[in-house]
């Protein structure tokens, strides 16, 4: 599914996004790395609320209020992750290994950032990434690939 989004809600975005990276002031830590050093330091979180705004308009679930806290491996109350890339060619999903074994969410969601569309490619359950994954390694340490065509629709 593809949206489109409006002017209004890429600055409600950014100013999440701007809050959440500013609870370690934009520095990277043990569960958010910054694999865009071309982009600020903020950028990551930037498309993690790009996703997450996607899967709420999808699914009607609401997006968790800024608390200062992280997040214990899941955006969503239903033990969804939002994984969202804005690579050119359509994303495979990709999770950190050290990150995969500490944090335990149901599933995992990929969403293609294009803006002003964001498109989902769909839902993984942990089970399958873990018989599905390859593991590979970009040079920020092991991370686990799933080829997006292993990845189904959301049910709602």
């Amino acid at each position: 599914m593809i949206y489109k989004l409006e002017k209004k809600q890429l600055d409600w975005c950014m100013d999440l996004a701007l809050k959440r990276s500013g609870t370690h002031n934009h520095a990277e830590t043990k569960n958010s790395v910054n694999c865009f050093k071309d982009k600020a330091g903020w950028y990551r979180h930037y498309l993690g609320v790009l996703g997450e705004l996607a899967y709420s308009i999808h699914t009607g679930f609401k997006i968790r209020p800024f608390t200062g806290e992280a997040d214990n491996g899941t955006d969503f109350d239903n033990g969804v992750d939002v994984k969202a890339s804005d690579t050119k060619y359509k994303p495979n999903l990709l999770l950190f290994e050290k990150q995969f074994a500490r944090k335990f969410a149901k599933s995992y969601v990929l969403v293609w950032i294009r803006l002003p569309y964001v498109q989902i490619i769909g839902e993984i359950k942990r089970e399958k990434v873990i018989e599905l994954k390859e593991i590979k390694n970009f040079g920020w340490g092991n991370s686990y690939f799933v080829n997006n065509k292993h990845l189904s629709n959301i049910i709602l």
